[in-house]
């Protein structure tokens, strides 16, 4: 390799086959040690007015021994309309 990263993208949900997919990160909602971890997705807006910087995940996690990926699970419907309210149109 020439020590570029290629970012690979995802088409389709493992869980439910679905092609709309969020890229974003996982991380705490504030400062605080023992705020909510949330999904923040990408673009959101600099001036957007939210106290929140995504959608809640539910506490259950689970994680692949054979590959390391690592999922969670936010309401789909929360997590639209926050996209819609906050963030910037995403090139595809």
């Amino acid at each position: 390799m020439n020590g570029v990263e290629h970012e690979s993208k995802v088409t389709r949900c493992f869980r439910c086959g679905g092609s709309e997919i969020a890229k974003g990160s996982v991380q705490r909602d504030s400062k605080e040690f023992f705020s909510d971890v949330i999904f923040a997705p990408d673009g959101l807006r600099f001036l957007a007015l939210t106290f929140t910087h995504g959608t809640g995940l539910r506490r259950e996690s689970y994680a692949c021994l054979d590959c390391g990926i690592v999922w969670s699970q936010t309401n789909p419907v929360e997590l639209k309309e926050f996209i819609e309210k906050n963030c910037q149109p995403q090139e595809n």
